[in-house]
């Protein structure tokens, strides 16, 4: 049956696996008569106890008495909670069978298993946070950067909401102004009113477009950008892989054709997140294994954020690199002119509208992350 608002909902609140504490939360109308069942404790109970306040003693299993775990439950009294409800967390010792009693016993004696996020859509329910802070708190849990995590954290702390909140008072005091307008005859209207509205609405506009205009770069952090390491074999491509990863995670040979399959590693750069894909070299394949990987080339190009191209810069472009560099977008395109230590036959200026940077990655020192 869907979750009800008055239910009384328990989770386990620290991810699964090993540690010294695992957090229960109880939040709803019964969790005080549920705490007192299952939590013993000198008294008194967790019912009569204060708000902000904890009591040490043992979680037991209302049924049979056994004792499941020695812990502490903290209290909170509604409104002055997460929720904004009566809560009550329950910490137990970590790992997973403590915690998974414990909460079975909740669910035993009247506690429902909650559903994700359901604490923090009561918080919104109860009017504790607004939907940008509900955004918030998934960005925080799932930041891949400090800087992802900063972000997070400013918006949770409202930085966002205020904004928001002082656009819509501006246009609905805009929307005041104009509706009071149709009560006066147009001969008797001063031509500044319009004047004035129409100067407040330019800058509410162009409010709006300075947040949207942060988009790119909140999705670029919370998502993270998949940049591909593209180019004809043997120009560079796992070597380049390698370095920004910090160890020797693609295989490198002067053979061509060693890399056959997309290889994806995740690594974090300035702050920002991105998930790197090293290619097979594009060329007409020989063999149906080399071909199936130039087909997820192709398919890789088709779904990222940026493209790094890499040319070997120690002889002309071929035909093939010509017509690659002229068919991309030249805002998602990166040029790694390689091998400059060879002696360069291409330089920047031969690649005219194309960010393109000389580099030997053959005498680069490994790249601190």
């Amino acid at each position: 049956s869907p979750p009800h608002p008055s239910d009384t909902i328990a989770a386990i609140a620290t991810a699964p696996g090993e540690g010294a504490i695992a957090i229960l939360r109880l939040s709803g109308p019964d969790t005080f008569a549920i705490a007192d069942r299952l939590f013993r404790c000198p008294a008194p109970p967790p019912s009569k106890r204060a708000p902000g306040t904890f009591a040490r003693g043992a979680a037991v299993d209302p049924a049979s008495g056994e004792t499941l775990d020695d812990a502490l439950a903290l209290i909170f009294r509604a409104p002055h909670s997460y929720t904004g409800e009566d809560s009550v967390e329950i910490q137990c010792h970590g790992g997973t069978q403590s915690a998974r009693r414990i909460l079975q016993a909740l669910l035993a004696v009247g506690a429902r298993q909650a559903e994700p996020g359901e604490f923090t859509q009561r918080a919104f329910l109860n009017d504790k946070i607004d939907l940008t802070q509900a955004e918030a708190v998934l960005d925080l849990i799932h930041a891949r950067s400090e800087r992802a995590a900063r972000l997070a954290t400013a918006q949770l702390g409202d930085a966002l909401g205020r904004r928001l909140r002082a656009l819509y008072d501006a246009l609905l005091a805009a929307t005041a102004d104009l509706e009071s307008m149709l009560d006066f005859p147009d001969d008797e209207l001063p031509q500044s009113v319009p004047t004035q509205i129409a100067t407040r609405l330019a800058a509410i506009s162009a409010e709006i477009q300075t947040l949207l205009d942060t988009w790119s770069e909140g999705h670029l952090l919370r998502e993270g950008a998949r940049i591909v390491i593209a180019g004809a074999p043997n120009v560079g491509k796992s070597t380049l892989l390698n370095l920004l990863v910090g160890r020797d995670r693609a295989i490198v040979s002067p053979r061509p054709g060693t890399t056959r399959d997309t290889i994806e590693e995740s690594v974090t750069l300035c702050g920002y997140p991105f998930q790197l894909i090293d290619t097979a070299g594009l060329r007409d394949a020989p063999c149906e294994i080399e071909q199936e990987g130039i087909r997820r080339t192709h398919q890789a190009l088709a779904e990222a954020d940026l493209c790094v191209c890499l040319v070997d810069a120690s002889r002309p472009l071929s035909p093939e690199e010509t017509a690659f560099l002229n068919t991309h977008d030249p805002g998602k395109l990166l040029v790694l002119l390689n091998k400059i230590d060879l002696g360069p036959q291409v330089h920047p200026e031969n690649l005219p509208g194309l960010d393109c940077m000389p580099v030997s990655l053959k005498q680069s020192p490994p790249i601190t992350l």
